[in-house]
């Protein structure tokens, strides 16, 4: 029998893990260009930056332990980060010059009207730069910090890891449907999940968020730069 801290867990677990892909549903596919899309969008930023701290100190009544690591703890998880991003850059930039680089060409026209749609295509280096550098952090402390940290005290480890992963994947699923088909959406969104999987690894092992975020903010910057080349081309 579950204890009633564990039902609240899973009461604030479930819709953290669902509702992100639930939402882009909504501003990526069923509002295509209506700014209601771009209002959907933000809010459901918001929802995962505030989420965590309503969920952990006002329905979980937890403390956060800031002092576990010091700063030079912190920063000897960088080059770890470092080590697992840039390898995965560069097999996207070599995926680029592949078959596989061909497919993602060919959404070229989709990707450009998307940013027309959700107003960036103006500003893309901009979006790209805070995609890359704080949203990247932003998921981090979403989906490692907040939904692996808290799916761990309620599952074995394994399945912790797999299903935030998994969950992380979900919207991004949504978002290659919209310019791929099926077979490669599902593929290049199984890539994020294999992503989010590493991630979690490293935040479970190094006890920080700094290596993860410095991973996938090498991804990212790797992924925008491909979408820079596909709106400009």
């Amino acid at each position: 029998m579950e204890s009633p801290h564990s039902k609240k867990l899973w009461a604030v677990l479930i819709p953290a893990m669902f509702l992100p892909g639930l939402a882009s549903l909504w501003y990526f596919v069923w509002l295509g260009d209506s700014p209601l899309a771009q209002v959907i969008y933000g809010s459901v930023k918001f929802f995962t930056l505030v989420w965590p701290i309503i969920a952990t100190f006002l329905i979980l009544k937890e403390k956060i332990h800031f002092k576990e690591l010091s700063i030079r703890e912190h920063l000897k998880s960088i080059p770890m980060g470092v080590v697992i991003g840039l390898p995965i850059a560069m097999v996207i930039g070599l995926l680029m010059l592949s078959p596989v680089g061909d497919v993602v060409k060919g959404a070229s026209p989709l990707v450009k009207q998307k940013c027309i749609d959700l107003g960036i295509l103006n500003h893309f280096i901009l979006f790209a730069l805070i995609i890359s550098i704080f949203h990247s952090l932003l998921e981090e402390y979403y989906w490692r910090w907040f939904v692996f940290g808290k799916l761990r005290t309620v599952v074995s480890l394994k399945t912790a890891h797999f299903l935030s992963a998994f969950t992380f994947t979900l919207h991004h699923i949504v978002v290659m449907m919209q310019f791929f088909e099926l077979p490669w959406a599902l593929f290049f969104s199984t890539c994020v999940g294999i992503g989010g999987w590493f991630w979690s690894l490293l935040f479970q092992k190094q006890r920080t968020l700094v290596g993860a975020w410095v991973s996938h903010a090498i991804v990212d910057i790797a992924l925008m730069s491909v979408g820079y080349y596909l709106i400009v081309s």
